[in-house]
């Protein structure tokens, strides 16, 4: 390389060169012959200025004593492969030394047996881009980490300036999830080309404007275009530029729908709340600075509380309970509603308000709220004073009943006594002078003696209405239908009757009752017989289900004993079998072969009502007659 050359030429170029130059010779090894460093043999004074060296001393040692650096870097394999190879290379590199980093636009041609190094510091310019592509990274970073879908749009105008679309510049992820479509098929397209329905929903001019006026837009509105595509969404649009605003919008539409479905619950409910007889309302605690709970406020009534407190349900939601009631200032049923509030705990109760009666109950509402439901009893208590004057009217003649029944036993048997111990007498000792008397007699003596069996079946039936059991006992149903048989010994005998009898369970019950039914029916059995026919008698007995339970029997749920007694006997029309159970009632005239009162089935029902339980017939004229008895297994 020749200096000399040119001197002044040379000498003026590089002196007003902007970028840094040098020239550098290649250093070989002396046995090998590869470049092992440069020796700098010409610098422009831009060059110099930033080594701080003057030409002197940077001629005088080579390049990688004054950059020990270089010999890191790729930068001094850059230079080798210019000399070696006689090719230009121009680019960007990047320069690191212990103190700090540099980038170079960087121009490298051979020259001689070394090189001319051209290059500009781009270092600055490099981090500016850095901390754009930063910034641009961490804005796209936050677009797509908004839950909110983000628009960026530039105006499109016509030439009288009006805004006529938008072009969608930018889009973050979250527009998938509101409009079907990525960034990538957004961007770069017009809106109304994307959407057209933006125009008629109303969309469109709540950009224009805050395009126009740079006044921020909000608003909720239903969208919907001729592609099937629609939903609610919640826009804001905002001008960060001339004609340039940002929009930031979400799809609502399932939040629109959950409304619309809550708003119809809410009005069915509020339908059904008014339908009803009952009073509703809800009520919010009003507390003081010490945080105790001084009255409440309503909150929701419906139709029927309207009506009790002769309120419209705007002027009912401005007042508070002890304003509308103010009776209950200081009162046991206040303290009660803020026990409610306080414990969770339901209360039920009874008010009586402006003359009417209400069954009303309380509970919880909510964190501190309160709910109460009542309904107009009033009538309902009407009816039960009724009641318990009718009860008080009842009593009074059960105990005027007990009188009769105390003069029946005593006042009515004595006098039949007498007529039947004279009629008697005069049978025994004037009966020759009585002639056709006798007769007449008899027939006195035989009404006496069903006059006095009468009053006993009587007196029999009154017991069992007016002598209730405390308690019942275990009754061995065995030993009762023994104890009937034993006394009906007789009979049974002179009938030649048969007996079948199966295992009988034990009760609760009041054997003295129970015994009577067997004693009635067994004699009935053993009474209406057919003559010529054997009498014969089947009783059994099973446990029955709920829905093996006679409905004509009446007997409330549960589980019961069937005990049936049938005979051969004469039987009864089936359509007697309700009326045979009525006190008094006969099938046969009173002269007829088979005689009684009248009162022995009316016995057996009552009976069987004072246990809880119940009895049916069925029969057929000539076919025999089958009793059926329906006794619970647990006293109630």
């Amino acid at each position: 390389m020749d200096a000399n050359e040119s001197p002044e030429l040379l000498e003026a170029v590089l002196a007003n060169s902007l970028t840094n130059i040098y020239a550098a010779n290649a250093i070989r090894h002396p046995e090998s012959g590869q470049i092992i460093d440069f020796q700098i043999v010409l610098a422009n004074p831009t060059f110099r200025e930033r080594s701080g060296y003057t030409g002197k001393q940077l001629r005088s040692q080579s390049l990688l004593t004054l950059y020990p650096d270089l010999a890191q870097s790729t930068l001094l394999g850059r230079f080798i492969e210019v000399v070696e190879t006689r090719r230009v290379f121009r680019g960007e590199e990047y320069f690191p030394n212990s103190t700090s980093s540099f980038w170079y636009d960087l121009s490298l041609s051979p020259f001689g047996d070394g090189l001319v190094v051209n290059f500009t510091d781009t270092t600055a310019r490099y981090q500016e881009q850095q901390l754009v592509q930063q910034q641009a990274q961490q804005l796209q970073a936050t677009l797509d980490g908004s839950i909110s879908s983000i628009l960026a749009m530039t105006a499109i105008r016509n030439p009288q300036g009006q805004i006529i679309d938008f072009r969608i510049d930018k889009a973050n992820q979250a527009v998938e999830r509101s409009l079907g479509k990525t960034p990538a098929e957004l961007e770069g397209h017009t809106l109304l080309s994307v959407y057209p329905g933006n125009v008629e929903s109303g969309f469109f001019a709540l950009y224009a404007k805050a395009a126009d006026t740079g006044e921020s837009q909000q608003a909720t509105l239903h969208y919907t275009d001729v592609n099937g595509f629609q939903g609610w969404f919640e826009a804001s649009a905002v001008r960060y530029a001339p004609d340039k605003i940002v929009l930031t919008f979400m799809n609502v539409t399932d939040y629109k729908q959950t409304e619309a479905v809550m708003r119809q619950q809410a009005d069915l409910l509020q339908s059904v709340l008014d339908a009803t007889m009952n009073t509703v309302a809800t009520y919010q605690a009003v507390r003081d600075s010490m945080n105790q709970i001084v009255d409440f406020r309503f909150t929701m009534a419906n139709q029927a509380a309207l009506e009790v407190v002769n309120l419209t349900a705007e002027e009912l939601y401005t007042r508070t309970l002890l304003e509308v009631s103010p009776d209950l200032a200081n009162s046991e049923l206040f303290n009660q509603y803020v026990t409610v509030v306080q414990t969770g705990l339901p209360i039920t109760f009874e008010r009586y308000r402006q003359g009417r009666w209400f069954l009303a109950n309380a509970v919880r509402f909510g964190q501190d709220g309160l709910l109460t439901s009542s309904l107009d009893i009033t009538l309902l208590k009407q009816a039960q004073l009724q009641v318990e004057q009718l009860n008080q009217q009842l009593q009074q003649r059960n105990a005027s009943l007990d009188q009769f029944a105390a003069v029946a036993s005593h006042d009515l048997q004595e006098p039949l006594r007498k007529i039947k111990s004279f009629g008697d007498i005069l049978l025994d000792q004037y009966a020759p002078n009585l002639g056709d008397g006798v007769g007449l007699l008899s027939r006195m003596q035989s009404a006496a003696d069903r006059m006095q069996t009468l009053i006993r079946s009587l007196l029999a039936y009154s017991r069992l209405s007016q002598e209730q059991p405390a308690t019942f006992q275990p009754v061995d149903l065995n030993r009762v239908v023994t104890e009937v048989i034993n006394d009906l010994e007789v009979a049974i005998q002179e009938k030649g009757a048969v007996l079948e009898l199966s295992d009988l369970p034990t009760l609760p019950g009041d054997a003295l009752q129970l015994r009577q039914v067997f004693q009635n029916l067994l004699s009935n059995a053993l009474k209406f017989t057919k003559p010529g026919r054997l009498p014969r008698v089947i009783l059994r007995a099973q446990p029955l289900r709920d829905n093996e339970l006679a409905e004509e029997a009446s007997l409330a749920p549960g589980s019961y004993w069937q005990i049936t007694v049938a005979d051969n006997g004469i039987g009864f029309g089936d359509e007697y079998r309700q009326q045979i159970f009525g006190a008094f009632e006969r099938l046969h005239s009173k002269s007829s072969v088979y005689g009684g009162t009248g009162i022995g089935l009316a016995i057996v029902r009552k009976v069987m009502e004072n246990h809880q339980g119940g009895v049916t017939a069925h029969s057929s004229e000539d076919e025999g007659a089958t009793f059926t008895l329906f006794l619970p297994t647990e006293a109630s």
